[in-house]
């Protein structure tokens, strides 16, 4: 199955994003009432009075609260912590001057990173998560000094400037969280599959049955991502009721390169020429080419009768995996983490199903081509 990485809803992304625009454009609104006119948003530019320690603070409250809103108890105290710790941060940063200009920044982005890890993420998405925030942090707090050197704010408004800078420096801590939002999603249909499927133009009732099976598996799938082994027996399942179903078109298709009314006529034209023919020898061969013509019908007789149970057997195998597929979101629906015993039985089915078509391919491999 092939597998990729993508963004498990981007909705939720994107409104991550606006948010922290948002709160990075208050935040420059606050650093134009609050710093001096010289000083530009962020930890590497230097500050007085009362915002030499707010900012550190101010800033991972509310880029914080914005990205990741504090939902639980843990979080809130985490936020808070943050927040403290911040304070101390920028303190630090006012009265040792540019020596702490370094640690400092490394440190609010550290403190951000941290905290956007939080809130039920693995272990492996929580550290990829502190990484990532932590290279963002960092380019967000350079960023507004960046962007005044290169004179990208210059002749703007104070206050213009400064939200338009801390709308930038929002714009890369949502772009932080984009981790939080990685799953990886595992296609249900794999190149395999796609091989198997009936052509578009064939609607007999097998080309439709193998199209359900597939259809059925695709929408079990997704409700089987934390259950491998019932997802996988699905999987087998549905492949070999792919080359069930392309075996039988095969053999349809040469069947019907022997039409039965075309053999029906041949005999009764063959009967006529045995009963008006006085040669022993021309008898006996015309009965030899009746013999043959008998065994093709008999042929024709018994694909019609494989057919039949062929079809019988597609029915029971979608159903299964149809029983599967409401098993897993009923599954789903109560919350359940472990394979239940309903589930299980499923499975079991599936396994004994895989096991039933096994042995009917091996009874099509021995009937004549």
């Amino acid at each position: 199955m092939k597998r990729t990485l993508a963004i498990d809803s981007h909705v939720a992304f994107q409104w991550t994003q606006v948010r922290t625009v948002v709160a990075g454009g208050l935040l420059g609104l606050c650093h134009t009432l609050m710093a001096p006119s010289s000083s530009t948003l962020g930890l590497s530019s230097p500050s007085h009075g009362a915002w030499a320690w707010l900012y550190g603070g101010v800033s991972l409250a509310m880029l914080g609260a914005a990205a990741v809103p504090a939902k639980s108890k843990r979080q809130a105290i985490w936020l808070v912590g943050t927040v403290a710790i911040g304070a101390v941060v920028s303190l630090l940063r006012s009265q040792l001057g540019d020596a702490m200009v370094a640690p400092a920044v490394f440190s609010w982005s550290l403190l951000l990173a941290m905290y956007l890890a939080q809130g039920g993420l693995s272990r492996g998405r929580a550290l990829l998560t502190t990484v990532w925030g932590t290279l963002l942090g960092v380019s967000a707090q350079l960023l507004p000094e960046t962007m005044e050197s290169h004179g990208l704010l210059l002749n703007l408004p104070l206050w213009t400037s400064n939200v338009l800078a801390g709308g930038c420096v929002g714009l890369l801590v949502g772009t932080a969280t984009v981790t939080r939002h990685l799953v990886m999603k595992v296609a249900p249909v794999d190149g395999e599959l796609q091989s198997l499927l009936p052509s578009a133009d064939a609607t007999d009732e097998l080309a439709k049955l193998v199209r359900q099976a597939l259809e059925t598996y695709q929408q079990a799938a997704s409700s089987l991502e934390e259950h491998p082994s019932a997802r996988s027996a699905a999987e087998q399942l549905v492949k070999k009721i792919g080359r069930f179903g392309k075996r039988w078109q095969d053999i349809e298709s040469q069947a019907q390169k022997s039409d039965r009314a075309q053999l029906g006529e041949r005999k009764r034209d063959l009967e006529a020429r045995v009963a008006a023919s006085t040669d022993d020898s021309v008898r006996n061969e015309y009965a030899r080419a009746l013999r043959a013509i008998d065994e093709q019908l008999a042929y024709l007789d018994d694909i019609a009768k494989g057919r039949e149970r062929a079809i019988a057997r597609l029915h029971h195998q979608v159903a299964t995996l149809e029983r599967l597929r409401l098993a897993a979101v009923r599954h789903r629906s109560v919350g359940a983490t472990k394979l239940g015993e309903d589930l299980k039985s499923v499975v079991d089915e599936l396994q004994q199903a895989g096991q039933d078509l096994d042995t009917a391919a091996e009874v099509l491999a021995e009937l004549p081509s």
